[in-house]
């Protein structure tokens, strides 16, 4: 029985030892448009494939011309859907090949148009053995009612870290 155990947790934090985190950088805030950069950081994962929904708050788009593989995604197609009030992002090869490094950009995107704010949210990655994947929640980042909501200070660009619950960021006043 202990050896049973000590394999359970053994695997258990092997499985656990792979971490990675999502960073939005969000810059170019004003009345009328938005820059946002999703990168991938302290990843020791290789990853083929990823999804994540994007939605809008007030009268913006995403100009759909404006999103951008970044220098993880050469390899990879990134497809971009809008579906009942949000937007989905969706990176793969068909080939099974993972991204070209393990960490950096992922894409990027402009948005136009009044936004009041922006939550990303539903992130999988898939891993080269095809299982999924979330970006951990850190004990710093726990809030009392289970939000990752932030404010963006429009005085300058700034970085976000992104967790498996999303992000939520609104624009300061």
């Amino acid at each position: 029985m202990k050896k049973i155990l000590t394999a359970c947790t053994l695997f258990t934090c092997a499985y656990l030892s792979h971490a990675y985190e999502l960073v939005a950088r969000v810059s170019d805030w004003d009345e009328t448009q938005c820059h946002i950069e999703i990168e991938l950081a302290k990843n020791d994962i290789d990853f083929t494939a990823f999804q994540m929904d994007i939605t809008l708050d007030g009268k913006a788009k995403l100009k759909r011309d404006s999103i951008a593989c970044g220098s993880l995604l050469m390899n990879h197609r990134l497809m971009l859907n809008k579906l009942s009030g949000r937007y989905r992002v969706l990176c793969y090869n068909m080939e099974n090949r993972t991204l070209c490094g393990k960490e950096g950009q992922l894409f990027s995107f402009t948005v136009v148009g009044v936004l009041e704010g922006i939550a990303i949210d539903g992130i999988t990655f898939v891993k080269s053995d095809g299982y999924g994947d979330n970006p951990d929640v850190s004990d710093e980042d726990d809030k009392e009612n289970g939000e990752n909501e932030v404010v963006y200070d429009a005085k300058e660009s700034q970085a976000y870290r992104i967790d498996c619950r999303g992000i939520s960021i609104r624009r300061g006043k």
